[in-house]
């Protein structure tokens, strides 16, 4: 199991079913950190059937800033002036298991050339941190200061399940034809929770943070 703290100065990971006003989603959805996963390993198949994340972390403030985005269709170019949210001073705490590619990921955070970015292309990593061979953990919920509370986290929302957060619906993870061209989403719906709130049914955590598989 791999545990990786990655800083980010701005974020933002657009609510694509809000219109002109682009919002974000407050932790980087799944979708993003599978596609992160793949960009740096030279798209390898990474995906959900085969790697596993725990998502969680935070951000000190928000913004509304005003961008302006080129529309490139077969007849012009439009332009457009969009709102867009933006979150500040991000630290997010992700969890990765996965036997099959866990020394690429590894390999490749550590030796690559590339340029490291999570969401847009000017949403650059400033620093990140890497933490191998973790082990899951018996989480004892007496030991509240074993683990940091601070966080908010992703929690896999099940029907009749007691879970106080807010719901979002977004893509677990992105589908692709032969061409590797993306063609739709997997959608899967996610509880956005405080680690406190987490902890009284937290199973596993890392000795620092909980962990909630997705």
């Amino acid at each position: 199991m791999i545990r990786l703290e990655i800083y980010q100065e701005t974020a933002h990971f657009r609510i694509p079913t809000i219109g002109n006003l682009y919002l974000t989603y407050p932790l980087p959805p799944p979708s993003t950190v599978y596609g992160f996963l793949r960009f740096i390993t030279d798209y390898e198949s990474i995906n959900p059937e085969n790697t596993r994340l725990s998502i969680q972390g935070s951000f000190k403030g928000v913004s509304f800033e005003k961008e302006q985005l080129l529309l490139e269709t077969k007849k012009e170019i439009k332009t457009n002036i969009i709102p867009i949210q933006k979150l500040h001073q991000c630290k997010w705490i992700i969890h990765i298991k996965s036997p099959l590619f866990e020394e690429k990921i590894i390999e490749a955070l550590r030796n690559s050339s590339k340029i490291l970015r999570l969401g847009r292309k000017e949403d650059l990593i400033i620093d990140i941190s890497i933490k191998t061979g973790l082990e899951e953990l018996d989480f004892n919920r007496w030991k509240f200061d074993e683990y940091d509370k601070k966080l908010k986290i992703y929690k896999k929302w099940r029907q009749n399940e007691d879970s106080e957060g807010s719901l979002f619906k977004m893509a677990l993870d992105t589908k692709v034809d032969d061409n590797k061209e993306i063609v739709g989403y997997i959608p899967v719906n996610l509880i956005y929770i405080s680690t406190r709130k987490l902890s009284k049914s937290a199973k596993v955590f890392d000795g620092r943070y909980l962990i909630e598989w997705i």
